[in-house]
C-alpha cells in the first residue's frame, strides 16, 4: 500500500494557539491547559508558592533551583534572574508543542535524539529590553516580550509596495512588509518560533527543525546501506 502523501504547511501561516496544548511539568504538576494565557497564570502560582518557602532574605547571591521536571537548573543571583528563567520554560511548551504539531501535520519522523535534553533551556542573563525607538519597555516573562516587540510591527501595512522602516536601535533595514517586518524583529529579539519536541532543540524556523530531523533520517539509512555492505559495522549514534 502506498505511503500518504506528505503535507506540506505554508511556513508563512502563523499555527493556531487554539489547536495545541500546553502541559504544566513544575514538580509533580500535570495540567494540561488549552490558552497560553491561563498556563502563564498558573506558574506565576507556582513561582509564588515557591518564593513563599525561601525563609532567608534575597540577594544577588541566592541560589535558585529550578523544579521543572528534568531541568533542575541552578539560578544565582536576583529574583528576576529566576523569573525569567522559570517563564522560559512556559515559552519552551509553547514551541515544543508548536514543533509537535508541525511533525503530525507533515508526517514527519520524529526526532531520534535522546530526550533527556527535552526541558534544559538556554541561559537569559539580562532583563529583556525592547530596543524599538522611545519605547525601552523591559521584561522579565519572555513570551510577553517577545508579543510586545512583534506588536510594533502592526503599525506597518502588508503589501507589495510596503516599506516599513525598523526603528529598533542601531538598525536602518527598511522591510517590505510587516509580516516580512515581524520577521526581521525576531533577529532582534532573538526570538526562537518552534522547538524540537523530543530533544528540547530551538530553531529560529520550520525549515530548520524539519531540516535537523531529516539529517538524522538520512544518517539512519545511510547506517543501513553500511550494514548491509558490511554487516560488522556499527554506530554509536546519529
Amino acid at each position: 500500500m502506498a505511503e500518504p502523501p506528505v503535507k506540506k504547511l505554508n511556513a508563512s501561516v502563523p499555527i493556531p494557539l487554539s489547536l495545541l496544548t500546553f502541559p504544566c511539568e513544575w514538580e509533580k504538576c500535570e495540567t494540561i491547559f488549552k490558552k497560553l494565557d491561563d498556563f502563564n497564570s498558573h506558574m506565576t502560582q507556582h513561582l509564588s508558592a515557591y518564593f513563599n518557602e525561601i525563609t532567608e532574605p534575597l540577594t544577588d547571591d541566592t541560589v535558585f533551583v529550578c523544579h521543572w521536571r528534568e531541568c533542575g537548573s541552578q539560578v544565582v543571583g536576583s529574583y528576576l534572574d529566576f523569573l525569567r528563567h522559570a517563564y522560559f520554560h512556559v515559552f519552551h511548551v509553547k514551541i515544543k508543542s508548536i514543533g509537535s504539531y508541525l511533525i503530525n501535520k507533515t508526517g514527519t519522523r520524529g526526532c531520534l535524539l535522546d530526550n533527556s535534553s527535552r526541558n534544559l533551556i538556554p541561559e537569559l542573563p539580562e532583563r529583556l529590553l525592547c530596543g524599538w525607538k522611545h519605547c525601552e519597555s523591559v521584561y522579565d516573562n519572555p513570551e510577553h516580550f517577545y508579543r510586545h516587540v512583534d506588536n510594533h510591527a502592526e503599525g506597518f501595512s502588508d503589501g507589495r509596495k510596503a516599506l516599513c522602516p525598523c526603528q529598533w536601535e542601531g538598525c536602518e533595514s527598511i522591510i517590505k512588509s510587516k509580516s516580512k517586518m515581524k520577521e526581521h524583529l525576531r533577529s532582534h529579539s532573538q526570538e526562537k518560533i518552534v522547538a524540537c519536541p523530543t530533544c528540547g532543540g530551538l530553531f529560529a524556523n520550520r525549515t530548520k527543525l524539519l531540516d535537523h530531523l531529516k539529517r538524522q533520517e538520512e544518517a539512519v539509512c545511510e547506517c543501513l546501506v553500511l550494514l548491509l555492505v558490511d554487516p560488522s559495522y556499527s554506530s554509536v549514534g546519529y
